[in-house]
């Protein structure tokens, strides 16, 4: 494993994360369209000025975030060439405990402000669409199930609600990172399964009653409570809630 360098400011760079910029740069230059086939490994390690593996480990990276199409024994082809030039469409799968805690941090600040617009516009459509997902929640959680699907929906629904498509856009350029934190707080709560559906079914129900009583302060505090509270489930365990 090669060790990342240091940058002016001192602070350490990772040798992908530098493969991975210098990667996204040729397509971002506009010579390259989708579709088009990047140069070999061996031709971009030697232009980057870093070794194969580090190569091959960048493109997985960008494979992951639907930039390019990695085909083993073809060659790498550029997939979203638009996507690229408005910067990493996606984010990818989450490496670090610290990741998650910056996810949850992240969504507090835009899915609170999103259920507040939900409930001051109050959709009728994504609210129905919400209360849908709910149930769906409550019975997979019945069922002892992660469940993880009728969980993001219900967040989609709300951001969707908002009347302002950037919030689930945004969200959905962090699906990965969603996705792998919210299975992994409800994998480790496996062992308290009547206590994690009440808390994760009480916590959701305050929010879309809130949104649909069209209390926007009340809508915004029981989102962010209800992040703050899964963020603390996860690391301090099932009974760290407020």
């Amino acid at each position: 494993m090669e060790r990342p360098r240091r940058a002016p400011g001192g602070s350490a760079v990772s040798r992908v994360d530098e493969a991975y910029r210098g990667i996204l740069g040729m397509i971002m230059d506009g010579a390259l369209g989708d579709g088009d086939r990047l140069p070999s490994e061996p031709e971009m390690a030697a232009t980057l000025g870093i070794s194969r593996p580090v190569v091959r480990q960048a493109l997985g990276r960008l494979q992951q975030a639907g930039v390019v199409d990695v085909r083993w024994g073809a060659g790498s082809f550029v997939r979203d060439a638009a996507g690229a030039r408005r910067g990493d469409p996606t984010f990818g799968p989450v490496r670090s405990l610290e990741e998650v805690r910056h996810t949850y941090e992240f969504r507090c600040a835009i899915e609170g402000d999103a259920a507040a617009l939900a409930a001051e516009r109050r959709l009728a459509g994504s609210l129905g669409a919400a209360r849908r997902a709910l149930d769906k929640l409550d019975q997979a959680l019945a069922r002892g199930e992660i469940a993880l699907a009728p969980d993001l929906d219900f967040h989609f629904a709300i951001a969707t609600a908002s009347g302002n498509p950037f919030f689930e856009r945004v969200l959905r350029t962090i699906q990965k990172p969603l996705e792998f934190s919210v299975s992994l707080t409800r994998t480790l709560a496996l062992s308290h399964p009547n206590e994690r559906r009440l808390n994760v079914m009480s916590e959701h129900t305050v929010i879309l009653d809130a949104i649909e009583a069209g209390r926007p302060d009340a809508a915004r505090e029981a989102m962010r409570l209800h992040l703050q509270n899964s963020c603390r489930r996860l690391f301090q365990g099932p009974d760290a809630v407020e």
